[in-house]
């Protein structure tokens, strides 16, 4: 047997059965795979704060059930929330019908709130409708820039208050056992200068230093690479021995 051949008559097989599909049929295939991927682009947006995203869930509310195209699941301060996501990946502006159909979902699932996200815009229609409702009318792109700087300014306040508070309860080992100067020292170094290169990386001040001058000096190229790194270097701080397992401090009289 050839396997080789078996295979090329397999894909001159698809290939005539490919071209019996109308026109009219491959746009349809093409635009569902578009509309699949804004899903999958939305969701991931949304995992990238965090979130817990789910695609296409089906969820049952008081009045009927309903199939979704990304449900989200977060927790701010303790409090959890629900959001309903809807994508619309259309060559023309959403109507006014879309909005009021993801209202009444919202409401009938007790989401928080719902988000209908559209590259191509809205009509006016569905702008003034969305006023007196829940539902968010915005795009990935828009979206991402505005949570984007937002969450980057929590992050970066994140960071700084772990800096602050690893570097006092260093200190008070520092202070309450002199055994301990150098290995405390030790820790203190890697994340002493973390604030200044974060503030560097913000102002675009770039490639920035986050380590000590000398022929090992590392540098992050960006200000999501600087973030990444000083979560990882206070994360290696917050884990190390002194902070786990800290010696017993001796008040000084």
């Amino acid at each position: 047997m050839d396997p080789l051949g078996s295979k090329a008559v397999s894909h001159r097989k698809e290939s005539m059965l490919w071209g019996k599909i109308s026109p009219l049929q491959r746009q349809l295939g093409n635009t569902l795979s578009a509309w699949m991927d804004y899903q999958l682009q939305g969701a991931g947006f949304f995992r990238s704060l965090g979130l817990k995203a789910i695609v296409e869930k089906e969820i049952t509310g008081a009045r009927s059930n309903h199939d979704v195209d990304v449900y989200v699941q977060g927790d701010h301060l303790g409090i959890s929330f629900v959001w309903i996501i809807e994508c619309k990946h259309w060559k023309t502006n959403v109507t006014k019908a879309q909005v009021m159909t993801l209202a009444g979902v919202v409401q009938d699932v007790g989401a928080d709130r719902g988000f209908l996200l559209s590259e191509k815009g809205f009509q006016s229609g569905a702008l003034r409708a969305s006023g007196n409702s829940n539902v968010t009318l915005t795009s990935l792109a828009d979206l991402a820039e505005t949570v984007g700087d937002r969450h980057t300014v929590a992050r970066v306040a994140s960071l700084n208050l772990r800096i602050s508070n690893l570097l006092n309860r260093l200190r008070d080992i520092k202070r309450g056992n002199d055994d301990y100067y150098l290995p405390v020292m030790e820790e203190i170094g890697k994340v002493f200068l973390l604030p200044m290169a974060i503030e560097d990386a913000i102002r675009g001040e770039l490639p920035t230093p986050y380590t000590s001058f000398g022929p090992d000096q590392k540098f992050a190229n960006s200000l999501e690479e600087m973030l990444a790194v000083a979560d990882s270097i206070i994360s290696e701080v917050e884990a190390c021995p002194l902070m786990t397992n800290p010696p017993l401090v001796t008040p000084k009289g």
